[in-house]
């Protein structure tokens, strides 16, 4: 599925080559019926290039060869029939793997050697509407890999340097405490008979240094569980790397300091995999992220004008199922399906009531 400004564009295309055709077909007769059907059938294919791709570029192909060779539009007016090739090769180079494309890629260009026999002036002009837009729908998809690639990276290297992190700060909370620890009880062993006051002294020291290496640790655990920040910097951080992968992103945060630091650890992860979700499998140009803290609950919604259902990673990926567990984990809901204008949307409501002020994901 598409955006409704994606179909609006399409339309207007296919509006403006149906003009282009029926003017050129005016060059050189009074077009019967039948002309004009296959008139129609050149400029429809541009209005679902990116819905039904494949079928559209076959199409175009097949009804812009059927109106050049039969005579309706003349070859020096072949600007409506090159343009709907055109549009149609660059969407299915776009849309669609190597695969399938260059399968599409070969017909055209065998449809458009065959008119350039009829035609050798026109040959250049043929061919060039269909390598040309067929390349440039190839760099673009190639370059929307590519931003997808980074992007993992990016997000794989987040992951490394937060691992790091935690153990760093578990290594500077429990050392130095099990040091001393293991130092004093090694003391103790060896003066417990011959100088026991010294190996009661170690024994204190030992109760302390693991009493403050216990509140150490549920202090660590803590910021674990916890998210450590608020979450409009942090939900910022994602919006920019989505961003830096080719994606638009227009956003509406809620900064609500009162808010369950739990529940807000949720609205991280789920804009997180949602935005991960529209890099990966979308195809999107861009998406909206909206978060509103209200009096009972938090609402997240995460929107895209891409293909709808693959945003899922194939319809049920762990990536939902991950998000649902966890607002389900504090009575919430979630929904993931094609939006209403095209696209993907993933939509939770998180309440505060069922989290008790703060809770585990």
């Amino acid at each position: 599925m598409i955006g409704t400004r994606g179909k609006a564009v399409d339309a207007a295309l296919a509006v403006a080559v149906l003009a282009a055709c029926a003017l050129a077909a005016q060059e050189s007769a009074d077009p019967a019926w039948w002309q004009w059907v296959l008139v129609c059938l050149v400029a429809a294919p541009a209005a679902v290039r990116r819905r039904w791709t494949l079928p559209a570029a076959l199409v175009a192909l097949a009804a812009s060869g059927a109106v050049l060779a039969t005579g309706v539009i003349p070859a020096y007016a072949a600007l409506g029939p090159c343009a709907a090739v055109a549009l149609t090769q660059y969407a299915t180079a776009a849309g669609r793997p190597l695969s399938r494309a260059v399968p599409v890629l070969a017909a055209g260009l065998a449809g458009a050697g065959g008119l350039g026999l009829l035609w050798p002036s026109a040959a250049p002009a043929l061919l060039s509407a269909v390598t040309v837009p067929w390349l440039a729908g190839w760099l673009v998809r190639h370059r929307a890999h590519l931003a997808e690639q980074v992007f993992e990276v990016r997000t794989a290297a987040a992951v490394t340097e937060e691992r790091l992190r935690i153990a760093r700060d578990m290594h500077d909370i429990v050392a130095h405490s099990l040091s001393m620890i293991a130092m004093k009880a090694s003391v103790a062993r060896h003066v417990a008979a011959v100088r026991p006051e010294e190996g009661q002294a170690a024994l204190e020291v030992i109760e302390t240094a693991g009493r403050e290496a216990l509140v150490e640790m549920r202090r660590a655990v803590g910021l674990l569980r916890a998210e450590p920040e608020p979450v409009t910097p942090d939900l910022l951080t994602l919006v920019r790397r989505t961003e830096q992968a080719g994606v638009r992103v227009e956003t509406t945060l809620a900064d609500d300091a009162t808010t369950p630091a739990g529940i807000r650890l949720v609205v991280y992860r789920i804009v997180q995999e949602a935005l991960t979700n529209v890099v990966r499998h979308a195809r999107a140009t861009s998406c909206t992220v909206e978060v509103e803290a209200g009096a009972e609950a938090v609402t997240v919604r995460v929107a895209d004008d891409g293909l709808g259902a693959v945003a899922s990673g194939g319809g049920g990926g762990h990536g939902l199922r991950g998000m649902r567990e966890r607002v389900l984990a504090y009575g919430g809901s979630l929904e993931a399906g094609p939006g209403v204008d095209g696209g993907f949307a993933v939509t939770a409501r998180i309440p505060y009531s069922a989290s008790g002020g703060g809770g585990r994901p």
